[in-house]
């Protein structure tokens, strides 16, 4: 049996094969025994696979004493919001697998504040989830007695749309956004539901696109901003915003249907607060795979870039404390303390739709005044371990040793990782020149794939 374990955004797996029911029986009941006396919240995307999942982790929790109130589907950042403000909950999970394909699923949990709980918890977590499956608990009878209705989800549910208005209330306070229109992509995820009233209540004229009546990730959302591009272009509107599927992160589209990148939204987002002078605006969190060229646009502002390890988690550690602030990634996570404990794609648009209606200027000019290094960002598909094992190989240490100090002479830099949430390999190299750059990710990749036997 193959153990358990946490990535850089929960337990994730395909579902019915390497996540399976009794491994969110398992969790439920880890939980009612880490997190006793209080409420446990489950919220879920809309894959197929994440019912049966909620009514297993419910069943885990009310079999070990917990009460479970399973919510139905709702946004990451949704359940994190109403955790936060329920005085009887313990913790929150979500059934998600956020922007991966739909075969995935995956079990996200959060802590009393709605935050991802800390690596020590999910160790705690991982062993308590072994023991359990070990000792070959029969979930099938519990699962029945034992899983929630949705019925009391509504209401909670309510909690976070008012949540959202609310904070469009504060972003966009004037009439400057009326003249803005917006086309939103909820990727068929759990944002649908709440995406166009969210975004309207700045003001905005707002239509959508992918809210349910598709697969979930299946060529939308901000793993596929093209179909939003086309659609923008098509249409004229001012600005697109492309959720994923459990709508903690969204990606941005100009009005020519072009992607902004990432870390120019970060930037635009991070000037704008300092032009406002809000506090603990001198300063952003972001990751190391943050573009060096916005770290000199930002410097240049008198704003320092704090970097931490990739995943918005360690972002919110950053903020940690600061009832103000901004911090993000290129992914599109962000995150507003003011407004919410996590990142919130539908919070992150409201701030953008604000920002442009401020500048009262087209997005792409916005975003090309802030022009990025090169970069390219490449991945290998890996098995289990193989990524770790690379990286301790003597042969691919070497090279990879030799193409870092190139690239760090021309003012480069190279980083490489496992990634945390599916078996892939990572590979990202910046640097002024761009062909280097793509020389350097292109001769680690051919390194690689020749060690794993491979093609790159």
């Amino acid at each position: 049996m193959t153990a358990v374990r946490f990535g850089t955004d929960g337990i994730r797996g395909i579902a019915g094969e390497s996540l399976t029911d009794p491994i969110a029986y398992a969790l439920g009941r880890a939980l009612a025994a880490r997190f006793p006396g209080g409420t446990i919240l489950i919220g879920r995307d809309t894959r197929p696979s994440g019912a049966g999942l909620s009514a297993a982790l419910a069943a885990g929790a009310n079999a070990a004493g917990a009460h479970a109130i399973d919510l139905g589907v709702i946004p990451t950042p949704g359940l994190a919001a109403v955790v936060a403000g329920e005085p009887t909950a313990s913790c929150g999970v979500v059934v998600t697998a956020s922007h991966n394909p739909v075969e995935y699923n995956g079990l996200k949990v959060l802590g009393r504040d709605g935050r991802k709980v800390p690596d020590a918890v999910e160790r705690e977590l991982e062993a308590a989830i072994d023991a359990e499956l070990a000792r070959g608990a029969d979930t099938a009878s519990d699962q029945v007695r034992g899983a929630s209705s949705t019925g009391e989800g509504e209401s909670y549910r309510a909690r976070y749309t008012a949540q959202l208005a609310a904070t469009a209330a504060v972003a966009a306070p004037d009439s400057a956004a009326a003249a803005i229109r917006v086309l939103v992509d909820a990727a068929n995820g759990a944002g649908a539901p709440f995406a166009v009233a969210a975004l309207t209540a700045t003001g905005a004229t707002v239509e959508g696109m992918a809210l349910g009546d598709g697969v979930i990730n299946d060529a939308v959302g901000a793993t596929s901003p093209e179909a939003l591009g086309a659609r923008v272009l098509a249409s004229g509107v001012d600005i697109g915003i492309a959720l994923d599927g459990d709508a903690d992160r969204c990606a941005v589209v100009d009005e020519r249907g072009q992607l902004v990148d990432g870390d120019v939204v970060i930037g635009l987002i991070a000037l704008d607060r300092k032009a406002r002078g809000l506090p603990h605006s001198d300063q952003v969190v972001a990751t190391i795979l943050t573009n060096s060229g916005i770290e000199r646009h930002l410097a240049a502002a008198g704003i320092k870039l704090q970097r931490t390890p990739v995943g918005d988690r360690h972002i919110a550690e950053a903020l940690a404390g600061k009832e103000e602030g901004f911090g993000g990634e290129k992914s599109g996570h962000l995150l507003f303390p003011e407004h919410a404990p996590t990142g919130d794609g539908l919070i992150s648009a409201i701030e953008v739709i604000a920002l442009c209606a401020r500048a009262n200027q087209p997005l792409s000019q916005l975003a090309a005044a802030l022009p990025l290094d090169p970069q390219v960002q490449r991945v290998i598909r890996v098995e289990e371990g193989e990524a770790e094992s690379l990286l301790t190989d003597p042969r691919f240490t070497e090279v990879l040793r030799e193409v870092e100090a190139l690239l760090r002479a021309g003012g480069g830099r190279i980083l490489v990782r496992p990634s945390g949430t599916e078996p892939l390999l990572r590979v990202m190299a910046e640097g002024p020149d761009a062909a280097a750059v793509a020389s350097a990710a292109e001769r680690l990749l051919g390194a690689a794939a020749s060690l794993l036997g491979r093609r790159s």
